[in-house]
């Protein structure tokens, strides 16, 4: 997310802290996996066997997400779709495609439930649909139908089962606490630090991108302290040690990254970031010059007034023309309804965080601000 906001998504060490964290998002599965499989007696199906068929259908999965899904969506299942006439508010391709990711969710899910863990199949599910050719667009389709949702219950499911398990007076002990921040200054931070150091100039810059821990980490502690493979000393140690990767982590990867940026002069592209609705945003300070002309192109809108002061035009009229216009011999609905479209004597242009002009992104179905 901040290397989205920041605009440096595509650049080499941007693409190197993806694959790294792609990486060592698939190796924590399989030794999750590994890990709750030594419950009670040594079991090999389930401690040997398992992980290696989950890592064979894994790559099986990578090789359809690259070679088949792509033609299979695009060229053979939505080109058949028929279409409905009138405007609707969710696509037909949309619908279609929804339901596809929903079904390969739920039979990878299944598949990997019974090699050890649903959690490596939905990982597989999302990662099949990376090869779409529409930019985004399945992870656009996937947020708008499950944002409100998602947001909600994902509260609740942590609250009910992180929150409520920590035991409050373990947590606070000063035992606790010592032992917590030595795992989380050693382990948790200060070993992904220092695990680029072969990156030159950006090696911390891919440390620290390295070092956050989003909610799977307390889940897996949550979880081994249900299954009784930790006791609430050990439960509470592993939550400080979490607790600093988590907190300090955004805070000091802002930082390095500005400092990097600044010391290399890196040209960054568009800024893209989740606003609170949970949905890509677009800047386009980080556009080129032609592709901002562009944007700023598609809000001219052609003026048409019941009174017939203005004369309507093919491309209608700039907005640093919109002042000069003479209203006053306009109908007051009209002269009302214009002031509200396009805005005259209102101040000032705000910031794009502020600006209510703007359009819709079709990429990232996002509002654009515009200078």
């Amino acid at each position: 997310r901040l290397l989205g906001e920041a605009g440096v998504l595509q650049q080499d060490f941007g693409q190197a802290i993806i694959t790294a964290a792609f990486v060592d998002d698939i190796l924590s599965l399989i030794l999750f996996n590994i890990l709750f499989s030594l419950k009670g007696e040594f079991n090999v199906f389930a401690t040997v066997v398992s992980p290696i068929i989950g890592i064979i259908f894994m790559a099986i999965a990578m090789v359809l997400a690259v070679k088949f899904w792509p033609k299979a969506i695009n060229e053979w299942i939505l080109a058949k779709i028929p279409q409905r006439p009138g405007d609707r508010k969710v696509a037909v391709e949309d619908e279609a495609l929804f339901l596809i990711m929903m079904l390969l969710l739920v039979a990878y899910g299944t598949i990997t439930h019974f090699l050890g863990t649903h959690l490596w199949g939905c990982f597989i599910a999302g990662m099949s649909f990376a090869c779409i050719d529409k930019h985004h667009w399945p992870h656009h389709v996937w947020v708008k139908q499950t944002k409100r949702a998602t947001s909600w219950m994902i509260r609740i499911f942590f609250s009910a089962t992180v929150a409520f398990s920590i035991p409050i007076g373990q947590l606070l002990s000063i035992e606790a606490f010592l032992k917590g921040s030595l795992m989380g200054i050693g382990p948790c931070i200060l070993t992904k630090v220092l695990c680029a150091l072969f990156m030159g100039d950006a090696r911390f810059v891919i440390g620290w991108a390295m070092v956050g821990r989003a909610e799977f980490a307390y889940l897996i502690a949550q979880m081994a302290a249900a299954a009784n493979m930790i006791d609430e000393a050990t439960f509470s140690i592993c939550i400080w040690a979490l607790l600093y990767a988590t907190v300090f982590a955004p805070f000091i990867f802002r930082t390095v990254l500005n400092r990097y940026i600044l010391r290399e002069g890196i040209d960054c592209g568009p800024a893209v970031y989740d606003d609170s609705d949970g949905e890509e945003e677009v800047d386009l300070d980080g556009l080129g010059e032609s592709s901002h002309d562009h944007h700023q192109a598609q809000t001219k809108h052609k003026l048409d007034f019941d009174g017939g002061a203005v004369e309507s035009t093919t491309f209608g009229k700039e907005f640093d023309d919109l002042d000069k216009i003479d209203l006053e011999d306009v109908d007051p609905k009209s002269k009302a309804q214009t002031e509200r479209r396009f805005g005259f004597g209102r101040a000032p242009a705000r910031s794009v965080a502020e600006n209510p002009n703007g359009f819709l992104c079709c990429l990232f179905f996002k509002k654009v601000g515009l200078h």
